[in-house]
């Protein structure tokens, strides 16, 4: 897990934004939604998903390939399956958990660094291509957002918002994807899925969801 931090001050300075006011603020509800803070969460996020199931929770292909995250009021083992593909993982209390299905089938559970900032909002970028390593970047700041995430692996970063951002993932300067505009909300999640082989790529994204 790779994890990146931007302050107000550098992107107030990067983007040529203006501090938001009370009034404008924009809330997501992943983090503020959270019903045991003692609990442990775990998702499916998979290139390819059919169906995937969580403990008792099952889900129908889902278009993203992410599931919603489902609470684990104990920690120790968990069951997962994702398509034909079963697991079973070791999970602590009070974590967030992605278990990621790359693009060759192999499967890794990921530990993922959760900010709840009130200010911020969290972006997790998962890297399930054929690519052994590719960065997310912001193109209205110059700058890596994300750098060098891994294979069937993911990175994160936490944004102040609300922003409105376009990314790119890139492979050093080479553009492989695009995301148009997207609206960050504070205490929300957002999940940046990169996927492809053989030089066709596509990025997609998708909130940061509790399972019902």
């Amino acid at each position: 897990m790779i994890r990146a931090t931007f302050p107000l001050s550098a992107l107030v300075l990067a983007l040529g934004l203006a501090t938001t006011s009370p009034g404008m603020a924009q809330d997501g509800g992943l983090y503020a939604d959270v019903p045991d803070p003692n609990a442990s969460f775990v998702r499916v996020v998979a290139a390819d998903l059919t169906t995937a199931m969580v403990a008792s929770t099952s889900f129908d292909a889902p278009p993203s390939g992410v599931t919603g995250y489902v609470m684990v009021p104990q920690p120790g083992e968990v069951n997962i399956m994702a398509g034909a593909a079963e697991a079973t993982v070791t999970i602590e209390a009070g974590k967030y958990y992605s278990y990621v299905v790359g693009a060759d089938g192999t499967g890794t559970l990921v530990a993922e660094d959760v900010n709840s900032s009130p200010a911020q909002a969290g972006v997790t970028f998962f890297n399930l291509s054929d690519l052994a390593k590719v960065d997310l970047y912001v193109p209205a700041a110059k700058a890596v957002a994300v750098a060098a995430v891994a294979a069937n692996s993911s990175g994160s970063v936490a944004l102040k918002a609300p922003l409105s951002l376009e990314f790119e993932v890139r492979d050093g300067d080479k553009i492989l994807a695009t995301l148009p505009a997207i609206d960050l909300k504070r205490r929300a999640g957002l999940a940046i899925v990169f996927k492809g082989a053989a030089g066709s790529y596509a990025v997609s994204k998708v909130d940061s969801t509790l399972a019902n």
